[in-house]
């Protein structure tokens, strides 16, 4: 019985597939791929309404404006209204009576390096150099501390 419940619940949601729609939170690039170095396709103004087709990453594949490219994560706030005709909680509520969830989750993360990455890895001398100017010696350390509250402590060692 309950099986039949959740097919007739899942068989009027309809759009339980459809694409997510949003607007972008401030004006940006359409990129072509999900890259930062990736060419411009166009640039949209803040408020642009998307339909969000992909994720990857840190990236969302969108729609707007008759252009498909690659915006930014964060870029993107999901309105939360359905995107196509007919397509209602109807789903939302399915999902829950079924798994518990709401199938609503947020999470922004950044990956590691892939094979390919790693691989055809080389190092950057000009990069190393401005690390070794933040390199904190110890007179350096010093200064900073005489020159405010903080003062040096001699701390025993427990036995």
């Amino acid at each position: 019985m309950k099986r039949w419940i959740a097919m007739l619940l899942l068989a009027g949601a309809g759009g339980a597939g459809a694409a997510e729609s949003g607007v972008l939170a401030k004006a940006g690039e359409l990129k072509q791929e999900p890259f930062a170095d990736a060419a411009i396709v166009v640039e949209l103004p803040a408020a642009a309404p998307v339909e969000v087709l992909a994720r990857q990453g840190a990236w969302m594949k969108v729609s707007s404006g008759g252009q498909t490219g690659w915006v930014r994560l964060l870029s993107v706030r999901l309105t939360g209204t359905p995107s196509k005709a007919g397509e209602s909680g109807l789903a939302k509520a399915a999902n829950v009576a079924l798994s518990g969830s709401s199938g609503t989750a947020v999470a922004t993360g950044v990956r590691g390096l892939d094979k390919e990455q790693i691989a055809n890895a080389a190092p950057n001398p000009v990069e190393a150099a401005k690390l070794e100017g933040y390199v904190a010696t110890d007179a350096r350390a010093r200064s900073f501390a005489q020159a405010g509250p903080l003062a040096e402590q001699t701390v025993p060692y427990l036995q």
